[in-house]
């Protein structure tokens, strides 16, 4: 979630600024972003795909299964072969 947070950070900056009021979190999106990273980390969940054990991945079939998977198209940002396949590989 931290990397897809980033990744849609120009879409959604505002509305996770207020979420983040909302909730009591200083520091709007990026304070969002820091307590995200950890609630992952206290619940010890890798930060990677190869953390999880995944290796030499294909990545043309994950971008176009991933492209092709219904809700991508309700992502903030509109997703892309370039851009998918580059968040992939930053989770790598």
């Amino acid at each position: 979630m931290p990397t897809v947070l980033r990744f849609n950070a120009d879409a959604i900056r505002t509305r996770f600024d207020r979420a983040a009021g909302y909730l009591g979190i200083d520091g709007g999106f990026e304070g969002f972003c820091a307590f995200v990273d950890s609630f992952n980390a206290s619940f010890t969940i890798p930060k990677t795909l190869s953390d999880l054990g995944v290796q030499n991945p294909d990545l043309d079939i994950l971008v176009r299964d991933a492209l092709n998977d219904p809700s991508t198209g309700g992502n903030p940002v509109e997703m892309t072969q370039a851009n998918t396949r580059a968040l992939f590989e930053s989770v790598m």
